[in-house]
């Protein structure tokens, strides 16, 4: 049997990336096209499976290093928040938790990256801001962060700050329903915080006063599941009584009268001296609540027993 006839060499060169392949069996034929049917059906079902495993291959194997114990509690901590596993993953990636102590956040104005305080006071602008408080342009739909120079931000005490990075987080809020959904209830929590805190109304000082100091105290359980941060005591550490004072905008003198209404109804107790108190251990966290809400120490409910 004569072999077949040489192809053009134009087809030689359109099946040049065969070759390698089909000539193994085949040295004098250098077209798919003039193989058997059979052998032909046969290196394409190959071709195909080689194609589909290279794609595969690609598509969901994913390279890096091991993650590390800090970034599975922020990713942890970023589900709760009702992150999507994978943005949270992500995020998480670009983020880090770090220990400062009192004095001037470190880089406050460097616009690349939000802060959030996990535990701690700070202080901003008058404004004394406590747990899950986040600094920083949060209007990541923008291109760029907004050019609006930052107020001085100081850390009233030891405080766990989580710094994400913005490029990143901007990444996932322009693609994922769930972290838009997550700077969503950000932005709301922002507004109760100002408006319950912060807001003008008629209470009495004394309610004011509470209602801050239990704000600046609470926890949310999401912390200590998340385990991010040492567990805290019931002590309210940072603000000088000036502070809370400046926070209200109310006189040094009407503040230190409700410290002292608190103090001898037991629902806290201060450390320090004089004006410079800086921890206040509270011990009836239901009597504040109440005090917060407007009630009388004189009612019934709330008589010391």
């Amino acid at each position: 049997m004569s072999n077949p006839p040489e192809p053009p060499e134009s087809i030689r060169r359109k099946h040049a990336d065969t070759m390698p392949t089909i000539t193994e069996s085949f040295p004098r034929i250098r077209s798919v096209d003039r193989l058997p049917a059979s052998l032909r059906v046969a290196e394409e079902a190959r071709a195909r499976r080689l194609a589909e495993a290279s794609t595969t291959a690609f598509e969901t194997v994913e390279f890096r290093a091991p993650r590390s114990g800090t970034e599975v509690r922020l990713a942890r901590y970023f589900g709760m928040l009702g992150v999507g596993t994978t943005a949270a993953t992500a995020i998480a990636a670009g983020s880090f938790v770090h220990l400062q102590h009192a004095g001037p956040l470190r880089n406050p104005r460097r616009s690349g990256y939000v802060d959030v305080v996990l535990s701690g006071v700070v202080a901003e602008a008058n404004r004394l801001w406590g747990s899950e408080w986040w600094l920083g342009d949060l209007d990541v739909f923008r291109d760029t962060p907004g050019t609006v120079t930052r107020p001085q931000i100081d850390v009233l005490g030891p405080a766990w700050i989580l710094r994400i990075d913005r490029d990143v987080l901007r990444s996932w809020a322009m693609r994922d329903l769930s972290v838009q959904r997550m700077l969503h209830q950000v932005h709301a929590e922002r507004y109760r915080i100002l408006e319950t805190v912060y807001g003008v109304d008629q209470r009495s000082t004394l309610a004011r006063l509470a209602q801050l100091l239990q704000y600046l105290a609470r926890r949310r359980d999401v912390l200590d599941t998340a385990r991010l941060v040492p567990k805290d005591d019931d002590v309210l550490h940072g603000p000088t009584q000036k502070h809370l004072a400046d926070a209200l905008g109310l006189s040094l003198a009407s503040v230190e009268k409700s410290m002292s209404v608190l103090r001898k109804h037991g629902v806290l107790a201060s450390t320090g001296k004089g004006r410079a108190n800086r921890a206040y251990n509270i011990l009836r966290p239901e009597l504040l609540q109440a005090a917060a809400h407007g009630h009388a120490f004189e009612a019934p409910d709330l008589r010391m027993a």
